[in-house]
């Protein structure tokens, strides 16, 4: 059986966009459905969207800070979370940040910032199963981020295709 690494950038009224890594390329793709999510993803993957509710800031959320991260409550998008979840269910999801994640990088975003923000996840996704993510948790829940100090190299060679190097 062929692993499959996976990032989304889930969204609810445009498309979400979908990394997976082949290789030493990553595809994007823009879907609509969660069916479609899963099929790409297969059964695991790090997802841009919080993965519990809350009535405000979670605790996790206000840890992330401490270190940089500029984040939305949770409370400011309920249909997201609720997708998320929903996907959750079915997948076996991180949650991460994106936007953290290429600050810690010094990476500048040029192109489609779903796409490289979906491949950034994926990326996030090899780093979490390889240990080496940067784990924020609390007892609301958990976020994953590339820490400072890794070296990724990202380059989108034509529209939702790019190479790395980590």
């Amino acid at each position: 059986m062929i692993r499959r690494f996976c990032g989304i950038d889930l969204a609810v009224v445009r498309p979400s966009s979908v990394a997976v890594i082949r290789g030493e390329f990553i595809e994007v793709h823009d879907v609509w459905k969660d069916e479609e999510i899963i099929e790409l993803c297969g059964d695991a993957g790090a997802i841009d969207a919080p993965l519990t509710r809350a009535s405000g800031f979670r605790k996790v959320d206000r840890m992330a800070m401490r270190v940089g991260a500029r984040l939305l409550p949770p409370s400011w998008m309920p249909k997201l979370v609720e997708r998320a979840m929903k996907l959750s269910s079915k997948l076996s999801l991180i949650e991460t940040h994106p936007t953290t994640s290429e600050k810690n990088l010094v990476l500048k975003v040029e192109g489609y910032k779903d796409h490289f923000d979906a491949a950034i996840c994926a990326l996030t996704y090899v780093l979490y199963l390889n240990k080496m993510t940067l784990r924020i948790t609390a007892e609301d829940g958990e976020i994953h981020l590339i820490p400072k100090g890794i070296k990724i190299e990202l380059k989108e060679i034509e529209n939702g295709m790019y190479t790395f190097r980590v």
